[in-house]
């Protein structure tokens, strides 16, 4: 009798036991469940912090046209359309950039070349059926003038493809004007110089790096009853035309609407 009280005992204290040890680790895992929501509470506050601090971010490239000082080399791009909403596009270049000794195509004499900031801002292209729009938002040049042709469509020339079709557009009579229907652009000063292009969207802007004087073709079609090729070449710096600062939109860049497919 007396064993059996003695293993009776030993069960209910055990039985006792496990369940202090089963409630402990309830309140543990209720502890830790805390602690998580907690943490993930905390990585939501800091990712929010992060996204709000941060500035916007900025894709840099740079460029190094060369060729000759006295002719204006072909820059191109594609602004984003409506989803990405407005953007941005800043070229821009330290004044004493390219001015060591040996470099200095503007000013052999002067370490000080030139020095550019010109800040767009843009949207789509004119075939787009979004806003369209080019804005020269700021503008300062030191030294040397380097930027020309500032424009919603790129200033280019263009030529038939198809003799049988139509001409479409303005050009035909092989004239430098805003005749490109899917790019914006501008020229910059050739010679040996370096600039930066600072944007807030993905993907390179393309360039004429002057290292010849040849033409780059940058789209042709022949659809329907018409059919086109627009190409971009160097023009001489005597011909520039110097961008103005003007934030209302098509004033400085005449719009015309798509042209229905």
């Amino acid at each position: 009798m007396a064993l059996e009280q003695d293993i009776g005992a030993l069960i209910a204290s055990t039985n006792q036991l496990t369940a202090v040890v089963d409630n402990k680790a309830q309140a543990l895992d209720k502890q830790m469940a805390a602690l998580d929501a907690r943490v993930a509470k905390k990585e939501q506050d800091v990712d929010k912090f992060l996204q709000e601090a941060l500035p916007e971010t900025r894709y840099v490239q740079d460029i190094f046209i060369g060729g000759s000082k006295d002719y204006l080399y072909p820059v191109w791009w594609r602004f984003p359309e409506n989803d990405y909403g407005v953007s941005k596009l800043t070229v821009g270049r330290h004044y004493s950039w390219n001015g060591n000794v040996g470099q200095r195509p503007l000013n052999s004499a002067s370490a000080h070349q030139a020095g550019l900031l010109l800040e767009l801002e843009g949207n789509s292209h004119s075939w787009s059926g979004d806003a369209r729009f080019l804005n020269i938002k700021r503008f300062t040049e030191t030294y040397n003038n380097t930027a020309s042709h500032v424009s919603f469509r790129l200033q280019c020339k263009a030529e038939k493809i198809d003799p049988t079709k139509d001409f479409y557009g303005g050009g035909e009579d092989g004239s430098l004007g805003p005749w490109h229907q899917t790019l914006n652009g501008l020229y910059l000063r050739g010679g040996g110089l370096t600039y930066r292009i600072i944007k807030n969207w993905k993907g390179d802007v393309s360039f004429h790096d002057g290292s010849d004087m040849l033409r780059r073709n940058t789209y042709e079609a022949s659809q329907g009853n018409w059919s086109v090729r627009w190409f971009v070449e160097p023009i001489p710096f005597t011909e520039r035309k110097a961008p103005i600062a003007n934030t209302i939109p098509y004033v400085n860049h005449p719009y015309t609407p798509p042209a229905t497919a």
